[in-house]
């Protein structure tokens, strides 16, 4: 599940008070940027050689490389709201001498917005839900299920079986 729908989904569950919000932004920046220092590190290990091995890290590298000299340090703040084009800018960031300090204080700022636009989003959603189907919390998980699934079914789901017959 990409981060996006998960903190949609956490900030619904924020608005019916099974989560804290402080925890729950804390844990979401923590996780993405765990992962994407994971990303930077390895970017400043071998990233340029990673990146091009194949066709469509090639074409990311070309479009990332163009955001990091257009923008600069800005470019963090605008990949962070492209979805599917983390792995590559951050590899991307490692590998061409961004320097860790500031790759990281410019990092959490943009986390911290991202959690938070997207934590607000999930929670104004659940207020709208309560608004519409009253008081009755008890479907609430299962409309939360349903929709997890019907995601699963259309966005997971035919990728796993082109996989599967390609094997």
């Amino acid at each position: 599940m990409e981060g996006e729908l998960f903190l949609l989904v956490v900030g619904f569950f924020i608005k019916m008070k099974l989560l804290n919000p402080y925890i729950s932004l804390i844990s979401a920046m923590a996780g993405a940027f765990s992962h994407e220092l994971l990303y930077f590190f390895a970017g400043k290990w071998k990233g340029r050689q990673i990146l091009l091995r194949n066709r469509h890290t090639r074409k990311e590298y070309r479009r990332a490389k163009k955001l990091l000299q257009k923008y600069g340090v800005l470019s963090i703040f605008i990949i962070r709201f492209l979805y599917g084009m983390r792995i590559v800018p951050m590899m991307l960031m490692g590998a061409t001498g961004f320097g860790t300090g500031k790759f990281i204080f410019f990092n959490l700022i943009s986390l911290f917005f991202w959690a938070v636009i997207y934590l607000s989003i999930g929670y104004f959603f659940g207020k709208a839900a309560e608004h519409f189907f009253g008081q009755a919390k008890e479907y609430y998980f299962a409309a939360v299920a349903f929709l997890i699934l019907v995601l699963f079914v259309v966005l997971i789901y035919p990728k796993l079986i082109d996989k599967w017959k390609k094997a």
